[in-house]
């Protein structure tokens, strides 16, 4: 795992959570720590997720 962010191309797109956190499947990634990312959910909560429990959509 990375200790620091990586600039990639997914910041900015759609994803959906496999595991719900709190009712919420929907949000935006926001950050990517190589194999984490961290998505900020609808509800406006950030949760950090491994890329592997996120579906990401182009």
């Amino acid at each position: 795992m990375c200790s620091y962010e990586e600039p990639t191309d997914i910041i900015g797109l759609h994803c959906t959570l496999l595991t719900p956190y709190k009712g919420y499947t929907e949000g935006t990634i926001v950050g990517d720590y190589g194999n984490t990312i961290v998505v900020c959910l609808d509800s406006g909560k950030e949760v950090v997720e491994y890329r592997d429990e996120v579906i990401i959509y182009n």
